[in-house]
């Protein structure tokens, strides 16, 4: 089996039939690529339009499980998958037309750890294309790793931008954290820091949806369960970078002391953006719930500004970062960011 593709489905009866219709209405060998529907405790009519397509397309399978949340939706479909590479669609985009037959050809001439493509996304209301991501190079196929993404401005979330090698997935223990929100921007930059070999691929694959009404990370109901995901986030990759220094500091050998500086110094330059990205678009305080917690995340912060001072910086940015290394609460009372 060459490719498996992760449906997670929850609530989507408006959109599930197109993103089935682009996979099955294309050409590609069905014995090559298996379609893992995960049933996550869906109550509208979701499942009878894929029990309608699964009766005619030998190569779906459904897995079934009480509502649990994405990142354990796509956990269930992750540990049934028997395809060489792995590919998380979500039941509201679609995939590009054309785009499996082209994949199977690739897949069986490369061997990436993660190979990621281009998207373009969706306005839900006007059904235009608002953007086209870019990578690399829009000619060629370029091998690549995490730092250069960063540092050339390549997106590097959502998930469904990357086919993952299964057998490097396994040999990582990569699986997706239950419980938050943002789960990409802890999976993505986990995954690339380990993975030992990354290609960007010229070729646009999916069309992802922006939906402004109905998705999780839209709702203004969940801006504290977004604020307590990213702090999360933030301390697990904290936490890699730690096992990273320590496992080297002890000379031992697990797949720690594989990682480049260059890896270490792009997971911070994430940290960084995700802290830069709380700062600027909440309160201070919202995320900080004592005086204590207030002092560590402003330190962790002050650090992360020194390493990266000019990291996507015009000057007046520049400006703000030195003024947030002197006084973040009045930088953020004059309702600047940096």
């Amino acid at each position: 089996m060459l490719l498996s593709i992760i449906i997670p489905v929850y609530n989507v009866e408006k959109y599930i039939r197109k993103t089935l219709d682009s996979v099955f209405q294309q050409e590609f060998d069905q014995n090559q690529v298996e379609v893992i529907i995960v049933n996550d405790g869906t109550p509208d009519g979701s499942m009878k339009i894929v029990e309608e397509f699964a009766s005619c397309h030998r190569c779906i399978r459904i897995l079934q499980q009480e509502n649990q949340g994405l990142s354990a939706a796509r956990n269930t479909g992750l540990s049934a998958a028997t395809g060489d590479y792995v590919w998380f669609v979500d039941s509201d985009d679609w995939i590009e037309d054309g785009f499996l037959g082209k994949c199977q050809s690739l897949l069986q001439e490369r061997d990436d750890d993660v190979l990621l493509f281009r998207i373009r996304e969706h306005d839900e209301e006007s059904g235009n294309v608002v953007l086209e991501r870019a990578l690399l190079s829009n000619s060629e196929i370029c091998n690549t790793d995490f730092l250069e993404l960063m540092e050339r401005k390549v997106d590097y979330t959502p998930m469904q931008l990357y086919l993952i090698r299964r057998q490097f997935m396994e040999e990582q223990e990569l699986s997706f954290i239950p419980g938050i929100i943002h789960e990409d921007m802890e999976f993505a930059p986990r995954m690339l820091v380990l993975a030992k070999r990354i290609a960007t691929v010229p070729l646009f694959h999916y069309n992802y949806l922006w939906r402004k009404s109905g998705s999780l990370t839209s709702s203004a109901t969940n801006r504290q369960k977004r604020i307590s995901s990213l702090l999360k986030i933030i301390d697990l990759h904290s936490r890699l970078l730690e096992r990273i220094k320590e496992s080297k500091a002890e000379k031992t050998t697990p797949e720690f002391t594989v990682i480049s500086r260059r890896n270490q110094k792009a997971l911070q330059m994430v940290q960084f953006w995700l802290y830069r990205k709380m700062f600027n678009y909440m309160n201070f305080e919202e995320f900080c719930g004592t005086e204590e917690e207030l002092k560590k995340r402003s330190s962790e912060m002050k650090a992360l500004v020194r390493k990266n001072f000019f990291y996507k910086a015009t000057f007046m940015m520049k400006i703000h970062r030195l003024m947030f290394l002197v006084s973040p609460r009045w930088l953020k009372s004059r309702g600047k960011g940096f």
